[in-house]
């Protein structure tokens, strides 16, 4: 039975006094990453959780989620419960543990049919993010890249002998397809490379496609993806009935810190593409939420990419948490290099900086879609959630190139020079720039390290 009045269960999310300064932590060198930061982040949430769990215990707390990473706790507490609280030295702020909806946990089957190449009519993005026109197919008619793979330039870099090979990329997302032949190989594998904050899948799924598209781009092959040899591992965001609660995303999020929870060993990421927006909310907010744990994975080596959002053309139409200051935006091009008309326009809302940071393509892109069992089904869909694994690819051709590069060198390569207008962004995602770039920088850096392929 739900309690009413002061006995009503409230879920919130306690973030404690004293965080650790995560700058003393950047990585300015890439092969040296280790997991210090994961220990000391431990190690402070532990000390600083010390005085408050008896106190939750006593107060009957229950659901009860440690959050080192934000140094916070999140638990499910009476309203007096909460009052009580406030007042406790050992606690910076409460927030209230929200929900946010990603969407229906299935596609209709109308929209889903089986037959080869034709038009199917339109459908909405699952996150919200874009209505956009989708063509199924189970067939892969590109024989050559896709004109996107071709627009970013990634076909002149992989000549270069550089095609994501070593590189990790974490999908951030509704989940992937792991039954689809495109993707199947190129799961990392092993207990440390799925994981489901809401514990209802053990191994990668997707009811919903979205993650899967998203990861079809960054890696599904030389026709449709940027990083062809690169290697993902997936955190499904939303449980079944599309839903996932604020200290669920924090725990997707730590989780990418140090996958397998053992931090003697290193498997975390080296890029996290993230095609998602906190929905229900006016376009335009800054909500900071997850800033903390974008600044973390930034600083241990891990850059972090997210989807611009679909809710321009109108300025001031910036979405969170990819107006974070620490985020790197990508908004949606078309195929005549020309900014989608529903791409979320800046300035940012959060710190007034340009947004989005960088544009790609993000217009009738050809992506794997759900397989149902095993079949190649391929799909064309638009949005800014095309658009960013298009430079989550990128920076893994680049992170494979240039292993030494920190998180901040990789991302000026990608951005340039910055633009004049707050309303738009950086510039257009070009990899053989971003690599002539670091390229030179490496050259005239004083220990002179280059990428093994260009050592002669």
């Amino acid at each position: 039975m739900t309690r009413r009045g002061a006995h009503a269960d409230t879920a919130v999310i306690l973030r404690l006094a004293d965080p650790l300064d995560v700058s003393s932590f950047v990585a300015s060198d890439r092969r040296l990453r280790d997991n210090r930061l994961v220990l000391a982040m431990q190690a402070r949430s532990a000390r600083n959780r010390e005085t408050i769990e008896p106190v939750l215990t006593a107060l009957g707390a229950v659901r009860i989620k440690k959050l080192w990473m934000i140094n916070a706790i999140a638990a499910t507490v009476s309203a007096t419960a909460v009052k009580q609280l406030a007042g406790h030295p050992a606690i910076a702020r409460i927030d209230v543990d929200t929900f946010v909806q990603g969407g229906r946990s299935q596609r209709m089957p109308a929209k889903r049919p089986l037959q080869t190449g034709a038009d199917t009519g339109v459908a909405s993005d699952p996150l919200n993010q874009e209505g956009a026109s989708i063509v199924v197919s189970t067939i892969a008619t590109a024989v050559k890249p896709a004109w996107n793979i071709t627009a970013v330039r990634a076909p002149e870099v992989w000549e270069l002998g550089f095609t994501g090979n070593g590189v990790v990329v974490a999908i951030m997302d509704t989940g992937v397809d792991l039954k689809h032949p495109d993707l199947q190989r190129k799961w990392r594998g092993g207990r440390n490379s799925w994981f489901d904050p809401h514990g209802e899948e053990a191994s990668p799924y997707d009811a919903l496609g979205h993650g899967t598209q998203a990861t079809g781009v960054i890696l599904g092959g030389s026709a449709i993806g940027v990083a062809p040899d690169a290697k993902w591992i997936a955190v499904r965001l939303y449980d079944g009935d599309g839903r996932a609660s604020m200290s669920d995303i924090h725990l997707a999020f730590q989780w990418l810190m140090d996958p397998d929870g053992d931090p003697g060993t290193l498997d975390a990421p080296d890029v996290v593409n993230a095609s998602w927006a906190l929905t229900g909310r006016v376009a335009g907010s800054c909500i900071m939420e997850f800033n903390d744990d974008i600044r973390a994975l930034k600083s241990a080596g891990i850059a972090v990419v997210f989807a611009a959002g679909n809710d321009g053309p109108a300025p001031a139409t910036s979405n969170s948490p990819g107006n974070n200051p620490g985020a790197l935006s990508v908004g949606a091009i078309d195929s005549n290099l020309q900014v989608a008309r529903q791409t979320s326009r800046g300035p940012s809302s959060c710190d007034g900086a340009a947004f989005p940071r960088l544009l790609a393509p993000g217009v009738n892109v050809h992506t794997t879609d759900l397989s149902h069992g095993g079949l190649p089904s391929y799909i064309s869909v638009s949005g800014s959630s095309l658009a960013a694994p298009h430079a989550s690819g990128v920076l893994a051709l680049l992170a494979g190139a240039f292993p030494s590069a920190s998180v901040a060198t990789l991302e000026a390569a990608l951005l340039g020079r910055q633009g004049k207008d707050k309303s738009n962004e950086f510039g257009r995602l070009d990899a053989l720039a971003a690599f002539k770039a670091l390229q030179a920088g490496h050259d005239s850096s004083a220990n002179g390290v280059l990428p093994l392929a260009l050592k002669r």
